[in-house]
Parts: C-alpha cells; sequence; structure tokens
C-alpha cells in the first residue's frame, strides 16, 4: 500500500525530552513510517491538512478492505472496552492508513459517548468521532493565528450525518439507541463504515468502496 508520511511538527516536540516520554513518542514515529506514500497534491508540512484535490492512492479492493475493517473493529472494540466514540475513533485509526494514530486524539474522546451527558439528549458518540476524524484530517490549524477553511470538514460530516438521518432520522443518542434497541455495536459499526466511506470517496484515487458493505450482526 503507497501513501505518504506524517511527521511531529517541529514546534510540537519539547526541546528536552524525558526518557519516560520517549517511548510513546517513538510508537508515534512508528504509526507515522507506516502512512501509505503516493498522494499527490498534499502539502509537504508535517501533519497539514488534507485539502480538496489530494489523492491518496488506493486500489478499489484496498479501500473495500478499509471499510470493512474500520466497521468490524468499531463493533469488537465497543462489546470488549465500551464507549462509543472512542471505539469508533479507534476503530476509524485502525483502518485508514492516512489517519494518524494519535493518543492524544483518542484520549480526548474519553467523555463523549453516550450524548456525552446523562440524558442521551444530544448526539451519539459515534457521531462525534466521526467528526474528530474529520477535523482531525481535513479541519482548520493552529500555531500562533487560527488558519485554514472549515468547508471541506463540514461538508464531509454533513454526508455522515445524512447516513445518520437515513437510517436513524437522527443523531441524537436517546434515538439512535431506540432504532438499534440499545445494541450500540450496530450503530458505531455503521458510523465508522460511513466516514471511512466520505473520506475514501474524497480523498482516494481509486472508485468507490462498494456501498453494500455492512458491520457485523449483532
Amino acid at each position: 500500500m503507497s501513501g505518504f508520511q506524517r511527521q511531529t511538527p517541529y514546534w510540537a516536540i519539547p526541546k528536552k525530552i524525558s526518557r519516560r516520554k520517549m517511548f510513546p513518542m517513538a510508537g508515534l514515529a512508528a504509526v507515522g513510517a507506516a502512512v501509505p506514500r503516493g498522494t499527490s497534491g498534499a502539502s509537504s508540512t508535517p501533519n497539514a491538512p488534507l485539502n480538496r484535490g489530494d489523492r491518496i492512492h488506493l486500489s478499489g479492493e484496498e479501500s473495500a478492505a478499509i471499510v470493512q475493517k474500520a466497521a468490524s473493529r468499531a463493533a469488537e472494540y465497543l462489546q470488549q472496552y465500551g464507549g462509543c466514540a472512542q471505539c469508533t475513533l479507534a476503530a476509524l485509526q485502525d483502518a485508514l492508513p492516512f489517519l494518524p494514530n494519535d493518543p492524544g486524539l483518542f484520549r480526548a474522546a474519553s467523555c463523549l459517548d453516550g450524548g456525552a451527558t446523562p440524558t442521551g439528549l444530544h448526539q451519539c458518540g459515534s457521531f462525534t468521532a466521526a467528526g474528530l476524524a474529520i477535523g482531525y484530517l481535513c479541519g482548520r490549524t493552529r500555531d500562533e493565528i487560527f488558519f485554514g477553511d472549515r468547508t471541506l470538514a463540514h461538508q464531509l460530516l454533513q454526508k455522515v450525518f445524512l447516513q445518520f438521518q437515513q437510517y436513524y432520522g437522527s443523531v441524537l443518542c436517546k434515538d439512535v439507541r431506540g432504532k438499534v434497541n440499545g445494541n450500540c455495536r450496530l450503530t458505531v459499526g455503521r458510523a465508522a463504515q460511513w466516514t471511512a466511506e466520505a473520506l475514501l470517496e474524497t480523498f482516494t484515487a481509486s472508485s468507490s468502496p462498494a456501498p453494500d458493505q455492512k458491520p457485523p450482526s449483532p
């Protein structure tokens, strides 16, 4: 599989690195080395967001396998660990070769499951995770100023939103849970699938993933 490499930007690395911090950073470097090469049009700036017109060269078979891996792994993680937001995000990090396995991003999703409130009246954690993954890849950045355009990130999340609307009539946790009778394995699998499809359709040079990819049965 070919693609491009992302590295930690120089301004994010402390001048003095303790022995304690060296091991997580080594892990991130290993992840960066596994990111595919062959992206056309992408910025060479480390950790730069993907932009409209950037292309990651994957075959149709590779794209379909990524979609299926994202769906099945999200369901497996939820059954084993719980936490719809983190499980959806972790599955996307595992499946998408161009989404870095950033431990800070994963940790940030810790409290976003179940609508992030006791009421269930706010958005499903798997939908929130879709936004985190999409925003991380093609959202606005920050150095000394806020930089970049949020339009593409909004458009991609809108695609996932429309899928939620079609299947559940809502993105609210309580509504979504009701449609699947509390079986959130189905929800996280679909959310990971739809997010992966939206990203692959936008940034890969191959044909779109097969639309009939489904998460595993409960």
